[in-house]
């Protein structure tokens, strides 16, 4: 039994039900729940392989029978997974140095389905279990050391691989925005709950990108701020001809050697101009000037001769 959820895994398939509130069916239920049927894992913990970590206590199981909220999860529950484990088959990879946090934070996966979750702490380790077994969603705790560091080399080393970021308060915009611009999959704020994670885990390992209202608001602010400062700055420009001319070829998806042999100058004079356009811009990627340059207009008296 999940004493953060109140339901096993094991039992979705039948049918989730809220906890009895007689003493009766609660010795009934809690005989049926003794041994977990997936065995232990290995070691000295005793942690079942499947199934139940926490076995209620009466009173816990009578106050969670009649709360409304746990039969909506409950059947919310039931209905993502089909029967099975909510991370059923899910491997998942948990990035954080806090050594208390992974651990138990693998164990409320594994029971859930996943398999045999993954747990890394910096650089080396991180590495080490790419090696192993490349994980299809990592959990990045932003509080860690070097997180951001950590979330960079965790997405270029497979790109298939998915990121969920959690820790960050909604009071981390600058943070929410930077990961969002990294190529994060999903949040989990420190308001979120056990239960939101799961689900979130869930749907992000199906191939979804996921960010919560509150979340959403924070990006279209900024991209709305982004919006709004650019389109002035635009129009007081001032661009030599050159730069015009590379901003058009780099808005015709050329790269610095095929601009260089167009404008017949050497590669690293092409990445000098480039350089000094990105910082006129405001922008930071080719992609970003080449989309500014197809909404500004550039007169033959803005340019400076």
């Amino acid at each position: 039994m999940d004493e953060f959820s109140g339901i096993s895994p094991d039992s979705a398939g039948s049918g989730v039900r809220t906890a009895p509130a007689d003493e009766e069916s609660y010795e009934t239920a809690v005989g049926e729940a003794v041994e977990p049927s997936g065995g232990y894992l290995p070691g000295n913990g005793r942690r079942p392989a499947n199934g139940r970590i926490h076995q209620l206590s009466y009173d816990e199981w009578r106050d969670m029978s009649r709360s409304s909220s746990t039969g909506a999860w409950a059947e919310s529950y039931r209905e993502a997974t089909d029967g099975a484990g909510l991370l059923r088959d899910a491997r998942v990879l948990i990035v954080g140095d806090c050594t208390l946090y992974r651990d138990y934070l693998a164990a409320v996966l594994a029971s859930h389905g996943a398999v045999a979750p993954g747990v890394a702490w910096d650089l080396p380790s991180l590495i080490a279990s790419y090696e192993t077994t490349v994980p299809r969603v990592i959990l990045l705790d932003m509080a860690t050391r070097n997180s951001a560091m950590l979330l960079r080399q965790a997405l270029q080393r497979s790109p298939h691989v998915r990121v969920i970021v959690m820790g960050l308060s909604e009071d981390d915009e600058s943070e929410i925005v930077a990961c969002a611009e990294a190529g994060v999959a999903g949040y989990h704020l420190r308001s979120d709950s056990l239960k939101d994670l799961l689900v979130l885990i869930h749907k992000v390992a199906a191939g979804e990108s996921l960010c919560s209202p509150r979340v959403s608001a924070i990006l279209l602010r900024r991209l709305s701020a982004l919006a709004s400062q650019r389109q002035p700055a635009a129009k007081e420009l001032v661009l030599t001809s050159r730069e015009i001319q590379i901003l058009r070829l780099l808005e015709m998806g050329l790269s610095n050697r095929d601009i260089a042999e167009q404008l017949c100058i050497a590669v690293h004079t092409v990445k000098n101009h480039v350089h000094s356009l990105l910082a006129k811009l405001g922008v930071s990627t080719r992609a970003q000037a080449a989309a500014l340059a197809r909404t500004t207009v550039f007169t033959e008296e803005a340019l400076e001769n």
